[in-house]
């Protein structure tokens, strides 16, 4: 990572990405990540000749992805609250860790923490509302049968309190998409929210 990033890396490892790109998708299928972050899902996807789109609002990651792949055109400065603007074709899978938010935060998760939310207008329920409509578009690309896994935590605040990211995350884009279970995934290390383990959330069109 560049050092100008060193102090925000928050990617999934590539293993994850490797194990589920082979178990729903096969070489040539079409890919997205609605939030890139560093490329991880690219660059996998890359190696196993897939064809994956990423999105990315924070255009100095944007531009940091695009300098590491060998197809830097797939990956998109965007917004993926307006996915149905971007140039997507018919797709075949999806898989990303969304930016997370805590029920007390007031930073919009989805403009790369850098507006606030009105806290008059929903907070952390506008965001998980905000989830929802992101993965409604999403879901008007996804081929029949088509998969979307989210990797994502719950959190544990130094309060006390916990948010119950994961399970209100599968409950907002149940209201899209069906949703299939999850995986829970075991790391040896605290994964930085008072956790050792995630859930990879698997839905279905």
């Amino acid at each position: 990572m560049p050092a100008e990033f060193a102090n925000q890396d928050v990617r999934y490892s590539e293993a994850l990405v490797e194990h589920f790109l082979q178990k729903f998708t096969k070489e040539g299928d079409v890919v997205l990540d609605p939030f890139m972050g560093f490329g991880t899902t690219l660059l996998v996807a890359e190696r196993l000749k897939r064809t994956c789109y990423g999105v990315e609002f924070d255009s100095k990651r944007h531009q940091y992805v695009q300098s590491i792949l060998e197809n830097p055109h797939l990956a998109l400065h965007g917004d993926s609250t307006a996915l149905n603007s971007l140039a997507l074709p018919a797709l075949d899978f999806s898989i990303t860790s969304p930016p997370y938010m805590g029920k007390h935060h007031k930073e919009n998760p989805f403009t790369a923490y850098t507006t606030l939310l009105d806290p008059d207008g929903g907070g952390y329920n506008a965001y998980l509302s905000d989830l929802t409509k992101i993965y409604g578009q999403l879901a008007d690309k996804l081929k029949p049968n088509g998969r979307a896994v989210l990797e994502v935590s719950n959190l544990k605040h130094e309060d006390g309190t916990v948010t119950t990211l994961a399970w209100d995350i599968a409950r907002a884009v149940s209201e899209v998409l069906h949703f299939d279970g999850e995986i829970v995934m075991s790391w040896p290390d605290d994964c930085g929210y008072g956790y050792d383990h995630s859930y990879c959330l698997v839905f279905r069109k």
